[in-house]
This record gives structure tokens, sequence and C-alpha cells, in this order.
């Protein structure tokens, strides 16, 4: 694949070329994923530099494979389509291949983005747990390869800030590790419910078949899994209602999750109730990402967790108090009929029980995460009064520490390393965390050495 060109006629590439250079720069200081999210900046590159030259490369026999596991919105996406009819009169009809949607700045040109509305919209049948392009004709990947996650877009200009797991591969090679060989991605269309990862052909075929060919490709050596945020939801998901014990022991060495989201966040709902543009430039469009973001099922199984969060209030109108437990009202009052059904096909799937492997879980905490709205209407219309609470600045501090409660509840260890003032992506680039990392992969980890001091940070 290649990046390919946004598609649109000819009558719009002059207008393209002439402002890319100019939007681009303006949107690479506020590119999030997730309205609210506070993003770290990526670490100094004389720092990585020196961290990475003091790994010492390790014997094969040492390595662990390790398997890499994408987040929400962490995974690149890549169309073609062949249109029985253009959306507008601007859009190309087909495609010359191969293009880059997610993400491509490019696409949130005014009218531009209005053809890529219709190529990542999604249609969804309640029934059969399936989930299809809202235009026919389109036909949506994932970006495969070690090279496609290590940022989500990999354009020169804005790179670095949408940097994903650039830095833990690039550890792992310095440590002899090998990229698509004994370190393996796995990205997932994070757009789908998790009601559709069960299907033939589904994403949880395809992750066990990724598992078992990464161990059978290493001399039968067992995995490390490298989850991020939905990726360790979705690995805790797989683990519980897809394998057995038997194929744990024999396949998976170590589970490590960073900024697990095991019991969902109050964003993804505001996200789905209120119009934004994700921390996008304004320029794109509130209205055009929120009509996006109301067909993903996959946005919905990350709203607070009804049992979990019980009856804390996640937001208030003049009339009510609502919690996790209203969510479906919630909607209804909101008139998001489409978005409950999303809801209503995948709140059961949320698994906070331990997975039964060896766990290590890092997460962020004492950054203020929206987790309250308070509307001025029993609607839910307009921007309601934000209010926070401890957490990694996406996801609150409760939804991140469900991992702490497995040291009850297996046998395997659980090793939990909370830090403070560790962002939700920040995370990635968190330099004794890598360190760690690469440990854990060579089988040089002690209890001792994952309990640093953090007055060292």
């Amino acid at each position: 694949m290649s990046r390919g060109e946004p598609g649109f006629t000819n009558q719009m590439a002059c207008f393209n070329t002439a402002v890319t250079f100019f939007i681009i720069i303006l949107a690479v200081p506020v590119i999030s994923f997730i309205p609210g999210t506070k993003r770290r900046q990526p670490l100094d590159p004389h720092v990585k530099a020196r961290l990475l030259a003091a790994i010492r490369p390790v014997r094969d026999e040492q390595m662990s494979p390790v398997v890499l596991v994408t987040a929400l919105c962490g995974a690149q996406l890549w169309a073609q389509w062949n249109l029985q009819e253009k959306p507008h009169w601007w859009c190309d009809k087909q495609s010359k291949g191969w293009e880059q949607v997610w993400l491509n700045m490019e696409w949130f040109f005014p009218l531009i983005r209005e053809c890529w509305r219709e190529l990542v919209k999604l249609k969804y049948n309640s029934s059969t747990h399936e989930y299809y392009p809202w235009v026919p004709g389109v036909t949506v990947s994932v970006g495969n390869g070690t090279k496609h996650i290590r940022y989500v877009d990999p354009d020169f200009l804005t790179h670095i800030d949408t940097y994903e797991f650039d830095f833990i591969i690039d550890a792992l090679q310095a440590a002899g590790f090998t990229a698509d060989k004994n370190i393996v991605a796995f990205p997932f269309d994070w757009r789908i419910g998790p009601d559709a990862y069960f299907l033939p052909g589904g994403i949880f075929d395809l992750y066990q078949r990724v598992i078992e060919q990464t161990y059978s490709n290493n001399g039968n050596k067992s995995v490390v899994i490298i989850g991020e945020s939905m990726g360790n939801a979705l690995t805790n998901l797989f683990f519980h209602h897809r394998v057995n014990q038997t194929w744990k022991d024999k396949y998976i060495k170590a589970f490590v999750s960073l900024s697990g989201i095991y019991a969902g966040s109050g964003i993804p709902l505001y996200s789905m109730v209120t119009p934004t543009t994700y921390s996008l430039p304004q320029i794109v469009g509130k209205e055009l990402i929120t009509d996006v973001l109301r067909t993903l099922g996959g946005i919905a199984w990350l709203f607070p967790d009804a049992e979990y969060w019980g009856k804390d209030v996640i937001m208030t109108t003049p009339a009510a108090n609502y919690t996790a437990q209203d969510i479906p009202t919630i909607l209804t009052k909101a008139n998001l009929l489409g978005p409950l059904e999303l809801y209503k096909g995948v709140r059961n799937l949320t698994v906070r029980g331990a997975p039964n492997v060896t766990v290590f879980c890092y997460y962020g905490q004492d950054v203020d995460t929206a987790n309250y709205f308070v509307y001025n209407n029993d609607q839910f219309q307009g921007d309601p009064e934000v209010k926070s609470s401890s957490g990694d600045g996406s996801v609150p501090l409760h939804s991140l520490e469900v991992c702490k409660s497995w040291k009850a509840q297996q046998t395997r260890p659980v090793y939990v390393k909370s830090m403070t003032n560790v962002t939700h992506q920040g995370i990635l680039h968190e330099k004794h965390i890598v360190q760690q990392i690469v440990s854990i992969a060579t089988g040089n980890v002690t209890t001792a050495e994952f309990m640093y001091d953090q007055r060292e940070q």
C-alpha cells in the first residue's frame, strides 16, 4: 500500500495543494483522538537516543516474541472504492488504489471532508451483529505490519504528534528483535463493535491466528501481548470468551496492559451525545465528526460500564441526574436511536475479570479527566459544563485500575504500576515503561525492578 492521495476530482486538486501546508501546520499542535484528552509531547529525541543506545542486544534464545495491539483510533485505515454514484460532484467515484483515510489530515479540508464522511461511516445490523460500509462499493482495511503502527499519520509534519508504538519498536530492535518477525503488529478496525469480533473471519479469528503464527514462527516460544487502551479491553474479552486456559498456558507468556480501559469512560458517551471535533482543528467541523462517531460500535463499547459505575452520576440536566445505568434513557432523550442500537449490541461485552495470565498493568493518574457533564436542558443539546476527576486525561482512574483487583482473582502474578501525571497516550513514551517492556520480552524482569521509585522520573 502507498499513502495515496485523498479522492477528489481534478477541480479540487489545486485547492488541496495550495492549503495543505497551512492546514497541517495549524493541526499539529492540537491533534487528538478523544475530546478532552490531554496528549503528552513525545520523549525528547536526544533522551530517546541515549536510552536506545544504552540497550544491549540479547541472544535469540532470550527473546520472547511480542504482539502489539493498537488502541481506539490507533490503527491506520485504508480504503479503496468504486461507487455507483458520487455523494458529491467533487468526490472521486473510483479510487486510484488504496488510500489512507485515517489518519490523513488532507481529508479534512472543506468539501473534501464530505467525501471522507461517506467512506468511513458504518451501517449496523443488530440482528446479525454485522457492520457494513455506509456507501456500497467501499472497502476499508487496516494498515498491516509494524511500519503502520509506529504513527497513526506518518506524514512528516504530523507524525510526531500521532505516535503510537514507535519508541517501543525501536527499543525492542535495539535489543536485537526484528520487526515483523518477533515484533508483530495486530492493528484492528476500531470502528466496529465487539459483537462482530466473534463472527467467522472476524477480529478474534484473526487475532488467534496471529498469536499462533507468531508462536510457531519463533521456535514455539510463548508470546508477550502488549496492548494499548482499547486493545487491552479487546484482549481481555478474547482471553475470557475465545480461548481456554490450556491455550493461554501454551501461547501466552505475559500480557502487558498500557492505559487499559476496562470499565469504560465518560468521554466516549459525551462524544456520541455532543457534537465535537475530537479535538481536531475546528475547521474539520464537529457535526461531521460526530455524524461518523454515531455509527461506530467501537465507541459505544467504551461507554461507562453500568454495573461497575453503579450510582455514580455521569450526566446531569435540570430535570434529573443520570448514571451509567441510565445510558439508554440518555440516548433516547437525545434522539440517538442509532447509537442506542449499537449500545444494546455491545453493553454486555465489557469484561473486568482476571485473564489468568501473567499481567503487567501500567497506567497514569492525577491528570484531570473529563468525567461528569452538566447540560442546561433536558434534551442534552449544546455544550455541557465539563467536570473532571483523576485519571490519565482520557480514562478515569477507577476504570484504569480494574487490573488491581486481578491479584485476588487469579493464580498467575499480577504487577500493577500507576504513575503520576502520565497521560493516556504519553505512557507509550514513558522511558521507565519502555525499559520494563524490553526486560519483560527478554526475560530479565524482576519484581524489584518493576517496583522502581517513581521519583526517578
